[in-house]
């Protein structure tokens, strides 16, 4: 299984941070909430275009319907317009249903969640995908259980959304590393993920915005799964930081407080 592969020490991902290139790091407690503010604001008013663009969906496939068999030049150009409305609104929609998603309000299913098998099973799931792509990972679990208190399919589509964001940072092929521990910090016991890869790293004046919804610098990017994965590590009272060197990698850096109460139950 791919998780099993050993990564020789001071190769690939291990080697990150140690190189002499300049790292540059970003905190998000950096941030403030504003930006969720805003987005909510801004997903009431996407929610009022949704249904007149609904309308017009259906109409332009009516008007399609309508037009099977178009004769004359002009017959022809008109339907391809109307193929071209089709194609746009339905890009439109998507956009409209991921900006709803992401604004919806998450209620944190409470329950006892172990760190380690939920990423065990993440990459044990996600392995055929990796190996296909050339990437090289491994997993580094901690010595011991790691439970925190939380929801654990939140949980996972968070660290999903990391996985994608290395996977795609390496489109070449590379080397990853996920480790787990825990260890103390100021208010008490913290667990940490730590997704470290061998991609081509991150500009120093994007790292402020890579968590802003709709800020992606891929292509075909949504600019929505690094926002989202931030708005569920904070439902659960934690922290990302970011570490990156052009051209070496990045790695991510979640950290969850360990506790034996209840989470956040709302955003």
């Amino acid at each position: 299984m791919g998780s099993r592969r050993r990564i020789p020490p001071e190769t690939g991902a291990d080697r990150f941070g140690k190189g002499g290139h300049l790292v540059t790091a970003f905190d998000t407690r950096a941030l403030g909430s504003w930006e969720q503010n805003v987005a909510s604001l801004a997903g009431m008013l996407v929610h009022e275009v949704k249904n007149p663009l609904s309308t017009l969906s259906i109409s332009t496939q009516l008007l399609l319907e309508d037009s099977t068999e178009p004769e004359s030049p002009r017959q022809q150009r008109a339907r391809r317009r109307l193929e071209v409305m089709r194609g746009e609104i339905a890009r439109i929609e998507q956009i409209v249903d991921s900006f709803l998603h992401y604004t919806r309000l998450q209620v944190v299913e409470d329950g006892e969640v172990d760190l380690d098998r939920l990423l065990q099973e993440l990459l044990s799931d996600n392995s055929e995908g990796l190996e296909q792509k050339g990437i090289r990972f491994h997993f580094q679990p901690n010595k011991g259980q790691v439970p925190i208190a939380g929801d654990a399919g939140l949980l996972r589509q968070a660290f999903l959304n990391l996985l994608r964001n290395a996977e795609q940072a390496m489109p070449e092929g590379g080397e990853l590393i996920v480790r787990c521990r825990q260890e103390d910090g100021a208010e008490g016991a913290l667990a940490v993920v730590e997704l470290t890869d061998t991609g081509v790293g991150i500009p120093a004046e994007q790292l402020p915005r890579i968590f802003r919804p709709y800020f992606s610098s891929k292509e075909g990017g949504t600019g929505l799964g690094l926002p989202t994965t931030l708005q569920i590590v904070r439902l659960h009272g934690g922290n990302i930081r970011v570490e990156s060197e052009a051209g070496q990698g990045s790695r991510f850096i979640v950290e969850l407080p360990v506790v034996k109460g209840g989470v956040k139950g709302e955003r």
